[in-house]
């Protein structure tokens, strides 16, 4: 048997008011009826339709960084203008009452439904318009798009709903986008030079760039920081930079850039590929380093030959003061120090001996 039309919109209308009564929509507002759940529903128990002479607006950013918050505010006019409610949904995000505004609360339709905002008490019109004042947070998803749907109700709060009008909003869009990363990079590249690992980054801005850690990993997958190299803060033009990792032994490297902001976030930047760094093919003997040195330096050489490694420093005199390396050692690089803490400033001579391979340089203690 079907129900007359007539007879089924009646039963309909009475569910609504029934409905209506239950949730004590004058007083305490009501959730679960903006175009989230339908277009065919909206605030009913004012009226059966929406009523163009009301005007509802949602006003606030159309952009929003993942996890940020944002504020918005819902303007209703027109109708009867004594009193205003609402109701205010999102898809993605999560939508909460401000500080700015004491009258509106959370509530779900139903227990997992999503909460949504409705007024505490109806608001009542100074103006042309009454605003309601919430607040929007992004979700953690970038690069995609949200939806703020509100519907207004304008009132005569004469405790009937004779005379009420309601309206949806236009849904509202917004695009949620990811956060810029307070440095681009640009390019970060290593070059081998010897024993040494050569870096150069480039950044194309910055950010409260306090600096960078530049960390290194051998195949154990251990990171050591290997040195610090000032940030430039704020800068929206290129900026280069470079570090010199010393004196490795043979092997392969991974490095990566610990950059931290003034506030002690960071992130990291990877190099893409290993560094490798082989035995020498030929003995040499660099120049001390620093030089002129006071009071002590480094000395550098590689040893292409298993074999007996002998280094002497000797004065200006030509007397040997000191002996600094007398040991069997394998293919590889090498650093020993010379600490002339209890020496004359002058001129001093470093010589290596291993094999048939021999070689003086000339180093300056300065007091």
């Amino acid at each position: 048997m079907k129900i007359p039309k007539t007879i089924s919109s009646i039963l309909f209308f009475v569910f609504l008011t029934t409905l209506y009564i239950n949730l004590v929509a004058f007083d305490d507002g009501i959730v679960g009826f903006t175009r989230k759940n339908s277009d065919k529903i909206g605030c009913i128990c004012h009226d059966f339709s929406p009523d163009v002479r009301v005007t509802v607006v949602i006003n606030g950013p159309s952009t929003v960084f993942v996890n940020d918050t944002a504020l918005y505010t819902l303007r209703i006019s027109g109708g009867p203008a004594v009193e205003a409610g609402c109701d205010i949904a999102t898809n993605l995000g999560t939508v909460y009452p401000s500080y700015l505004d004491t009258l509106l609360r959370r509530d779900e339709s139903l227990p997992g439904s999503g909460f949504e905002l409705t007024h505490k008490d109806p608001r009542a019109f100074t103006g042309p318009f009454v605003e309601f004042t919430f607040k929007y947070a992004a979700p953690s998803t970038p690069n995609v798009t949200d939806t703020i749907y509100a519907n207004g109700n304008s009132v005569n709060h004469d405790g009937t709903s004779d005379g009420d009008r309601w309206n949806y909003a236009d849904n509202f869009i917004i695009s949620i986008i990811d956060r810029p990363l307070p440095v681009e990079l640009s390019s970060f590249t290593a070059n081998v030079n010897g024993n040494n690992a050569e870096l150069k980054w480039t950044t194309s801005s910055e950010e409260n760039n306090s600096g960078f850690e530049i960390e290194r990993s051998d195949k154990s997958g251990f990171w050591v920081k290997r040195g610090f190299v000032q940030g430039h803060g704020n800068s929206v033009v290129p900026v280069n930079y470079s570090f010199t990792d010393r004196n490795l032994t043979a092997g392969k490297y991974l490095y990566r850039l610990k950059q931290i902001d003034y506030n002690g976030n960071f992130e990291y930047f990877n190099l893409s590929g290993e560094v490798l760094i082989s035995n020498p093919s030929v003995f040499r003997l660099s120049q001390n380093y620093p030089n002129p040195f006071n009071p002590s330096t480094r000395i550098n050489y590689d040893i292409a030959v298993t074999g007996l490694v002998r280094l002497f420093v000797y004065d200006i005199t030509g007397k040997m003061i000191t002996e600094l390396v007398n040991s069997i050692q394998s293919p590889g690089s090498y650093t020993v120090g010379f600490d002339g803490s209890s020496y004359c400033s002058g001129v001093y001579f470093y010589k290596i001996e291993t094999g048939e391979f021999s070689e003086i340089r000339t180093m300056f203690l300065v007091k």
